[in-house]
C-alpha cells in the first residue's frame, strides 16, 4: 500500500491521492504496533523501578510498620498497573483479530 486515493463526495471523477510517508511497506497496524512494544518497554522498566524501590524502602524502614505498610502499597499498586496494562494488551490484540488486522504486540 504505497498510496492512498481520495474520492470526491460531489464530484466522484475527481480524485486525489496520496502517497504513504512511511514507506510503501509499513502499514498503519505496523505503526500502532510499534508504538504498543515501545509503550510495553516503557511500562515493563517503570514496574521493574518501582519494584526495586519498593524493596529499598522495606530494607530501610528498620521494621517501621508504616513504612512497610507503604512499600507494600507500592508494590501492590506496581503490580496492579501491570496486569490492568497487560489485560488491555490482551484485549487489543483480541480486538484487532476480530477486525481481520495484521496488528502484532
Amino acid at each position: 500500500m504505497n498510496t492512498l486515493t481520495a474520492y470526491s463526495l460531489t464530484n466522484p471523477s475527481t480524485t486525489a491521492t496520496i502517497n504513504n510517508p512511511f514507506g510503501p511497506n509499513i502499514s498503519l497496524a505496523t505503526i500502532f504496533g510499534n508504538l504498543f512494544n515501545v509503550f510495553y518497554f516503557i511500562v515493563g522498566l517503570v514496574f521493574f523501578i518501582l519494584i526495586i524501590v519498593s524493596g529499598i524502602r522495606i530494607i530501610v524502614s528498620s521494621g517501621d510498620r508504616e513504612k512497610v505498610a507503604g512499600a507494600k502499597k507500592t508494590l501492590t499498586a506496581a503490580v496492579i498497573g501491570l496486569i490492568i496494562i497487560l489485560l488491555a494488551g490482551v484485549i487489543a490484540q483480541i480486538i484487532a483479530g476480530l477486525l481481520n488486522l495484521n496488528f502484532s504486540l
